[in-house]
């Protein structure tokens, strides 16, 4: 309603720290990274969260309710963190986390977190986080690389966590980009497809054909049943993610053959219900 009095209004200045509930049962260590669980409370970092940041402090939670106890966290920053395997040449590669103390430069398995802004030594780099700063208005930005070159292992690589996905999601655009030649048997092209959190096809495909679409920065365009609203006709079927849903990109066939190779930046923009 219109006011009819002065109020006061809380201000946050410092847009560094911000101070979360942490989920029952939790324990998040000072220095972990730190996630946001389907249920809305802090938790110690899980592949599929929304990245909330890297903890200040140590907030243990084990034997209380949700929210009984709260942890600060860096929403943004630069700190310095060990990363497998990482060299001088890395600076500016994206980089991506499986729990709350392992970052990677591989996206297999793992959600992004920041990307590197220096390096200190080999394995050790310092890290600019972006936590949760995809998010635009009711638009969802979603990306990661898949490597189609996974054998009988298929690569999964998340792309929206269910954390962020209250009402349902539509699919706006979807499309790939070759970042690495696929090269291999012919019939084997290495096809990507997307599905939800718990492993139900939403119905978008992208198949690179040996044809001449798999050459470096080639752009797959998605195929499959559902369309994006980009690229939607009337009367198709809409590429949409239910509430509570996070949505992935999974390797179904992998390229096979001598020297088989190819790997796809997926990028979708999801818009909110």
């Amino acid at each position: 309603m219109s006011l009819s009095a002065n109020r006061e209004v809380g201000r946050y200045v410092d847009q560094e720290l911000r101070e979360y509930g942490v989920t029952g049962g939790g324990h998040i260590y000072k220095g972990g990274l730190v996630g946001l669980a389907s249920d809305g409370y802090a938790r110690a970092f899980s592949a599929g969260d929304l990245f909330l940041g890297l903890s200040y402090e140590e907030a243990d939670n084990t034997s209380g309710a949700d929210g009984a106890k709260r942890v600060r966290v860096f929403t943004i920053g630069d700190f310095e963190l060990s990363i497998g395997g990482l060299a001088i040449t890395d600076i500016g590669a994206p980089v991506y986390a499986s729990d709350d103390g392992t970052v990677t430069l591989d996206p297999g398995n793992a959600s992004y977190v920041g990307y590197v802004v220096d390096f200190v030594s080999s394995g050790k780099g310092i890290v600019r986080l972006e936590s949760g700063n995809l998010i635009r208005g009711r638009s969802y930005l979603g990306f990661g690389e898949v490597d189609c070159e996974q054998g009988a292992t298929p690569q999964t690589v998340v792309l929206v966590p269910p954390s962020v996905n209250k009402n349902g999601m539509v699919l706006r655009r979807a499309y790939a980009v070759v970042t690495e030649q696929f090269v291999g048997s012919t019939q084997d092209q290495g096809i990507v497809t997307l599905q939800d959190s718990d492993g139900s096809s939403i119905n978008v495909t992208f198949t690179p054909s040996d044809g001449g679409a798999d050459a470096l920065n080639d752009v797959i365009a998605a195929g499959g049943s559902a369309k994006a609203m980009a690229t939607a006709s009337t009367g198709d079927a809409g590429a949409v993610l239910a509430a509570g849903k996070g949505l992935k990109a999974v390797v179904t066939q992998s390229t096979t053959g001598t020297s088989k190779a190819g790997k796809l930046e997926i990028v979708v923009e999801a818009i909110t219900r």
